[in-house]
C-alpha cells in the first residue's frame, strides 16, 4: 500500500509541474471505520446451530480508504483520479485474510499485516471541445441513471465514453456507451454494452423532468460455458438456473441480449418546504440464443425470452422549518410470472412444487444498480427463491413493491435523526402456494459531526418477516423469526 500511495503522490506532482496558471489541483480522501453486527439475518430462523452460525448472527470491523485527485488544467478540461481500498464495497474486513503464518513481526498472532492494495477507483478525463458547446467524459468513471432503479456503477464505475451538451441552458442532452463486460479473444467474443441517450429539462427553478432510453446489447459465442455471466438473472428467473431442475435453467443458453429500458423521470421543490420524485422504467425487447431465436422447447426452457418489465418509484417530502422533515416512497418492481407450476399442491420437496420454467416471456425487472432502501431485507436477506433459502439481498426492485412513511428532525446543528418505516411484498411466487407478505422493516438512522470533517453515523434496522418465509412444504423449517442489525460508521474527510 506504501508504494501505491508513494506511487500516487508522484504522479500529482507530475500534475502540479506541469499545470498552467489556470490549474486548480485539489486533493482528498476520506478514511471510513465500519462496525457490523447482524442476527438471525441468513434464514430467519432462530433454531440453528448452537454457535448461531446457521442464523445468520455476526459481528465484524471494516475499514475503507479513498483517495482522489480533482485537477481543473484549464477551462473546460479537467482530469480525475480516485484509487479505493479493495473489496466489493471498499471495505476490507479487520484479519480477513491473515493467518499465523503470515510475517509480520511484533504483532498479535503475526496476524496484523498491512490493508490490501488500493485500487483504480475513477479515471477519467472531461473536456469542452472548443469554441462547440459539446463536452466529452471518457475513461472510468460513475453512472447513474434517474433515481438509481435501473443503472447505478457508484461503487467501483464503469468503462465508458459520454458525450454532452447544453444547447440552452435549461436542457442537458447527453449520448453514452458503457461497457458492461469484455473478453478480448479471437475464439470467444464475449461482450455486453450499454447505450445511453438521455435528456433532462428545467422547466423552473430547481424542478426538472427526464427521458432516457437504454440499449443493453449482448452478443457473443453460443453454447454452454461462453455465455455472458448471467446468474443473477438465471436465479431470478421463474424455471431459473438456481430451481435445479433438469432442462429448466430458462437463460442457460442465452448469448444474446438485445433489451430497452426507457425511463420517464421527475425532480422538484418548492419555496414553501415541499418536495418531490418520479421515476417509471418499462423493459422490452429480446434475450435468446444465437442462432435459435424462433425456437420454444417444449416448454422446458426458451431460447426466445420476450422482456417486459416495469418498475416505477413515487415520494414526496415536507420540510418544516429547515429542522424538520416528513416523507413517504412507494415503489413497485414486476417478478416473474410462472409459466408451468412442477407440481399444482404445496407439499412435495422445494424442487417439486418450484416454478418450472417462465414460458416464453421473461416479466421480472431486471437491473444494474446499487439501489438500497431497507438495511435488512434489500441488503441482506432477500426473498425465498431458489438462489438460496435466504441471505442473498441486492435485489434492488426486483419483485418488489414498498410503501415508506418516514420522519427526520434535526434537534442540534450537528446532529440528526431518521426514522422509517416500511411495508413490502412480493408481485410473484417462486413455489406454489407461496405467500407475498414480505413483512415490515424498521430503520434507524443517527448521525453526529463531530467536527467539520468528522462525522459519527449509527443505523439501525429490524425486520418481522411476513408468511411470504412460512413453510410451504414439508421439507422446508423456516420458522420466520424476527432479523435484526446494527451499525456504525466513523468517517473521516480531508
Amino acid at each position: 500500500m506504501k508504494k501505491i500511495l508513494g506511487l500516487f503522490l508522484g504522479i500529482l506532482m507530475v500534475f502540479v509541474v506541469v499545470a498552467d496558471a489556470l490549474a486548480e489541483i485539489s486533493v482528498g480522501g476520506t478514511i471510513d471505520v465500519r462496525g457490523r453486527w447482524r442476527e438471525n439475518n441468513n434464514d430467519l430462523n432462530k433454531d440453528g446451530a448452537p454457535d448461531g452460525t446457521a442464523n445468520g448472527s455476526t459481528a465484524y470491523w471494516e475499514q475503507k480508504v479513498n483517495l482522489w485527485v480533482d485537477a481543473k488544467i484549464a477551462e473546460g478540461l479537467k482530469g480525475y483520479v480516485e484509487l479505493q481500498s479493495a473489496g466489493a464495497d471498499g471495505f476490507q474486513t479487520w484479519g480477513a485474510s491473515r493467518t499465523n503464518t503470515d510475517t509480520a513481526p511484533n504483532s498479535l498472532l503475526n496476524e496484523n499485516r498491512g490493508l490490501s492494495l488500493l485500487e483504480i477507483r475513477y479515471a477519467y478525463i472531461d473536456f469542452m471541445i472548443p469554441k462547440i458547446p459539446v463536452g466529452i467524459k471518457i475513461g472510468h468513471f460513475p453512472v447513474v441513471l434517474g433515481h438509481s432503479i435501473w443503472a447505478d456503477t457508484s461503487y467501483w464505475g464503469s468503462d465508458g465514453l459520454l458525450i454532452y451538451s447544453a444547447p440552452i441552458k435549461e436542457l442537458m442532452i447527453a449520448l453514452g456507451t458503457l461497457k458492461g463486460y469484455e473478453t478480448a479473444s479471437n475464439t470467444n467474443r464475449t461482450d455486453a454494452d450499454l447505450y445511453v441517450l438521455m435528456a433532462n429539462y428545467t422547466f423552473m427553478p430547481k424542478n426538472t423532468v427526464g427521458a432516457n432510453a437504454s440499449y443493453l446489447l449482448r452478443a457473443g459465442a453460443r453454447g454452454q460455458g461462453k455465455a455472458l455471466a448471467n446468474e443473477y438473472w438465471s436465479d431470478l428467473a421463474a424455471g431459473g438456473a438456481a430451481n435445479d431442475t433438469p432442462n429448466s435453467g430458462a437463460f442457460d443458453k442465452i448469448n444474446n441480449v438485445r433489451v430497452w429500458n426507457i425511463m420517464l423521470t421527475a425532480d422538484g421543490a418548492f419555496d414553501f418546504g415541499l418536495g418531490y420524485k418520479f421515476e417509471i422504467d418499462k423493459q422490452f425487447g429480446r434475450f435468446s440464443e444465437k442462432g435459435y431465436e424462433e425456437t420454444y422447447d417444449n416448454g422446458t426452457h426458451s431460447t426466445n425470452f420476450r422482456a417486459g418489465g416495469l418498475a416505477f418509484l413515487l415520494g414526496v417530502n415536507y420540510g418544516i422549518a429547515e429542522i424538520a422533515e416528513v416523507r413517504f416512497n412507494a415503489a413497485y418492481g414486476s417478478g416473474d410470472k410462472c409459466g408451468e407450476w412442477s407440481a399444482s399442491t404445496a407439499g412435495g420437496t422445494v424442487n417439486g412444487d418450484a416454478c418450472k420454467n417462465s414460458g416464453n416471456r421473461f416479466e421480472g425487472y431486471l437491473s444494474f444498480n446499487n439501489y438500497g432502501y431497507t438495511m435488512i431485507y434489500e441488503d441482506i436477506v432477500g426473498q425465498k427463491t431458489g438462489i438460496s433459502t435466504m441471505g442473498s439481498g441486492d435485489f434492488g426492485l426486483y419483485n418488489t413493491m414498498y410503501i415508506n412513511v418516514g420522519a427526520g428532525v434535526t434537534p442540534l446543528k450537528d446532529m440528526s435523526v431518521g426514522l422509517d418505516i416500511y411495508y413490502l411484498r412480493a408481485m410473484k411466487e417462486f413455489y406454489y402456494g407461496q405467500k407475498k407478505n414480505i413483512g415490515w422493516e424498521v430503520d434507524l438512522n443517527f448521525g453526529y459531526q463531530i467536527y467539520k470533517n468528522l462525522k459519527w453515523t449509527l443505523l439501525a434496522g429490524y425486520f418481522l418477516p411476513g408468511n411470504h418465509y412460512k413453510a410451504v412444504n414439508s421439507t422446508d423449517t423456516v420458522k420466520d423469526d424476527a432479523a435484526w442489525a446494527f451499525e456504525q460508521v466513523l468517517s473521516l474527510s480531508f
